[in-house]
């Protein structure tokens, strides 16, 4: 169940969970997608993406304040993942055929369908929204979202597509996102237990 490394613009991630990615919509008030980007990072997202229009500003914030961390832009707009790229993204969530502004840029795709002509450790498949127990392709990293995400119902969904392989897990509940696939990978005995407790 270790996360397979996935390479964008050159950069590698890799991890002994799924990784979480926070889902950022652009507000109108730019104050308050960098508070929620800074949110989180502290409650300890891998991968931050941003969706809306006039994405640059913010993705350039975040690379200077977050040089670590991996970005993304969530689009069907080819000028909007044009921007995202040139303020700094690594990755192109894509809900359109957008494999040239990737390849363009070096940066990753992650897409509904897997992307030809791109390097093979930069591309994910979005499989989307899950409502159910997840059978997942295992020759390819899947990003999954899940019904209700932050519900007691979405965390139990999100352990077990993180059990069943999914390599990025999109949530806008960081925490508990992030506590479950490492709870998940410390049973499938891919990640030491950040405490361990004999029970008596």
């Amino acid at each position: 169940m270790k996360t397979p490394d996935l390479v964008f613009r050159g950069r590698r991630l890799s991890g002994d969970r799924a990784l979480v990615l926070a889902a950022v919509q652009v507000l109108p008030e730019p104050d308050a997608a960098r508070e929620a980007v800074t949110n989180a990072v502290a409650d300890g997202a891998d991968l931050v993406s941003f969706a809306g229009t006039g994405v640059e500003p913010l993705v350039a914030w975040a690379r200077s304040k977050f040089p670590d961390l991996f970005l993304a832009v969530d689009t069907a707009d080819v000028a909007v993942a044009t921007a995202g790229c040139e303020a700094g993204a690594d990755l192109i969530v894509a809900r359109s055929d957008l494999t040239g502004v990737a390849a363009r840029f070096g940066a990753g795709y992650a897409g509904s369908s897997v992307a030809a002509g791109l390097p093979a450790g930069g591309v994910v498949l979005d499989v989307g929204v899950l409502r159910a127990a997840p059978s997942l392709p295992d020759d390819v990293p899947v990003l999954a979202e899940v019904a209700g995400d932050g519900t007691p119902g979405g965390l139990a969904l999100a352990a077990l597509a993180a059990s069943a392989g999914a390599a990025i897990i999109r949530t806008t509940h960081v925490r508990p996102v992030r506590h479950v696939v490492e709870m998940a990978a410390s049973i499938a005995g891919t990640r030491p237990p950040a405490k361990a407790v004999r029970w008596e």
